[in-house]
């Protein structure tokens, strides 16, 4: 038995992890209201994506790899002696990567693929990709990986931050949030990751204590886990990604902080100003 695993660009895994071991990735795609199209972390990075947003008339749309690239890569796989493959796909509640994914493996023979849907991105996303290279290391079967990540999953999750609500509420990625819409002046959205959806939680006053709030409920969540792993998920705004990483390492030194960022495709739902702190019960090495 030989298994790969693959993961969609939204994880944000360092090159470095994905070239040490070898993690396939199939990227998703940004297009801007000029019509230009790039595809995730390879012709367009984070930092070139919200300098174009700024002038954007429009918000920039997203998009899933095509079922035939899914198709196209199980085969090189199985080609190359894999006999399975996991995958790990961000939310599919705000995407269809997972199904497009789950149905091109059904059509490829020769190769057994198992698909997760993570219910969440960025770098918490990336997490499970870590844990399940951790237990092909360790010799488990694919089934059993798949069952430790879904077991894994009620344990892991996500508190975000956003400027205000309008790139999430026209590209249709936020749910319940109604009763908020023209009631946010002068306020911070704090949002949450909930069955793969993104909900709204609370109206904060300021981003200081918006930013505090969300440590606040992270350690609420976490303070019974045996092992936790946090993941400060950076956007635009790099002063507040930095206040809370080290809030959190200067007042949490038990847990695993770890600083990621936010890509083309999720930067482009949360909108300037959006960021977030991750967080699951597992101790995740990033070496």
């Amino acid at each position: 038995m030989k298994i790969a695993v693959l993961s969609d660009s939204t994880s944000y895994l360092s090159q470095t992890l994905i070239d040490k071991y070898n993690i396939k990735i199939a990227p998703l795609s940004v297009t801007f209201d000029n019509g230009e199209n790039f595809v995730e972390n390879a012709s367009i990075s984070a930092d070139e994506f919200y300098e174009r947003m700024k002038s954007s008339k429009t918000i920039p749309t997203t998009s899933q790899p095509a079922i035939g690239e899914f198709i196209t890569n199980f085969e090189k796989l199985r080609d190359e002696g894999y006999t399975d493959v996991i995958c790990v796909f961000l939310s599919a509640g705000i995407s269809g990567s997972y199904q497009t994914a789950t149905q091109a493996g059904e059509m490829v023979e020769g190769i057994d693929v198992h698909t997760f849907d993570s219910k969440i991105s960025a770098m918490v996303q990336g997490s499970y990709v870590l844990r399940a290279i951790e237990m092909i290391e360790q010799g488990y079967e694919p089934i059993e990986i798949i069952d430790d990540l879904k077991a894994m999953r009620a344990e892991t999750g996500a508190i975000l931050m956003v400027d205000d609500l309008k790139n999430l509420q026209k590209s249709g990625r936020i749910t319940g949030a109604q009763a908020w819409i023209g009631t946010m002046l002068k306020m911070k959205p704090v949002l949450r990751f909930e069955d793969g959806l993104i909900l709204p939680d609370e109206k904060v006053r300021t981003k200081k204590r918006a930013l505090q709030e969300i440590i606040n409920k992270v350690i609420h969540l976490v303070k019974d886990y045996e092992d936790v792993t946090l993941f400060v998920i950076g956007g635009d705004i790099k002063e507040d990604a930095d206040w809370m990483y080290n809030e959190l390492q200067e007042k949490y030194p038990q847990y695993k902080v770890h600083y990621s960022h936010l890509g083309p495709v999720i930067a482009a739902h949360l909108g300037s100003g959006g960021m977030g702190l991750g967080y699951t019960g597992r101790a995740i090495r990033l070496d």
